[in-house]
Parts: C-alpha cells; structure tokens; sequence
C-alpha cells in the first residue's frame, strides 16, 4: 500500500522540510538517476544544475542505505532507484520559475510483491521512520484543500498572485465530468 502527502513548495519551503526531516533521526538523500549501480548520494533537496532544479530525489535511512535496489534503464543510459523494494521515501520537490508552482509529494509503499507473488512488507522500523517523514511534512505545512502548501508558497501566492498548478487535480476534474 503506498502513502503520500501532496503538496506546494518553493525552494525556501523545501529546505526547511529538508531540516526537520533531518532532525528525525541520519538519513541520506539520494538522486532519482544515478550514472553506475550504486544510487547517487546528494548534499540536499536544493541541487541545481546549472539554472536547472533537480526536483526528484529519494530519502534513506543511513543504516538502510544499502538494500536500496536499483535497476538499469538501458535506453537512457542510467539507473534508478526501484521504490517498490526500496526502504525509501520518494521526495518530489515543486517546479517553481516565479510565476507558476506546481505540486509535489512524499511518497513510500509498506511493500512489495516477492518472486512468488507473495506480499512483502518492508520493515517495521522503515515503515515508522517513513510515516513520521509524512506526519512532519503535514506539520510543516499548511493544509490548503486535499493538499498542503508551505508559508513561502503562501507568502509569494499572496504577493505575487502567483498560480498553482496541478496537473492531477486537472486530470481528476477531467475524468469526473466525463460521461461513462
């Protein structure tokens, strides 16, 4: 079963989350691509790329740091973090240029199916760590909707008349007016 909490963040919002997440107990932030097998470890939720926001990253426990499985994606020429058998929170940060933000989340799955289809959970100490990384991103947060946007967000929203923008809450308006 996966848990997420969606939300609105500017690059200030994300790095404060990053520091209370922190305080939770050593954790580790990997980057979503890596150039060889072994997950590409990052010094925060904040890299730049030239002009460019990296927005995809995964958080790790340091002692669980290696049963972190990745898999090989030939085509792009990089591996990637495998959440479904991973101890891993999926962190997807918010793509903001000034005028639009769109939404991200905190994302992690209990388990995953084994070789013989049997359901796996993942361990009980991962699990309570990924659930307290949900509950301290609500915290941080302000609840706005079904959503949660950060004080910096709310602050530019105000200032700038800014727009949000959420694709999935726009996929979701779709599907429910169309006619079955």
């Amino acid at each position: 079963m996966g848990h997420q909490v969606n939300f609105y963040a500017t690059p200030t919002d994300i790095l404060e989350l990053e520091r209370r997440i922190g305080l939770l107990e050593p954790r580790i932030i990997l980057h979503s691509e890596s150039p060889t097998s072994q997950p590409r470890i990052v010094p925060s939720l904040g890299v730049m790329d030239g002009s460019h926001r990296w927005l995809s990253y995964y958080l790790v426990r340091d002692g669980d740091l290696e049963r972190v499985v990745t898999r090989h994606v030939p085509a792009q020429k990089y591996w990637v973090i495998d959440v479904s058998s991973s101890p891993v929170v999926e962190f997807r940060g918010c793509y903001f240029d000034g005028k639009i933000l769109r939404l991200g989340r905190v994302y992690y799955v209990d388990g995953d199916y084994g070789a013989d289809d049997a359901w796996v959970e993942k361990s009980e100490s991962f699990r309570t760590w990924a659930k307290k990384v949900l509950r301290t991103t609500k915290k941080a947060l302000k609840k706005r909707g079904p959503d949660y946007i950060g004080e910096d967000a709310l602050a530019w929203l105000e200032r700038e008349q800014g727009e949000l923008d959420d694709e999935f809450s726009k996929l979701r308006k779709k599907k429910a007016q169309t006619p079955l």
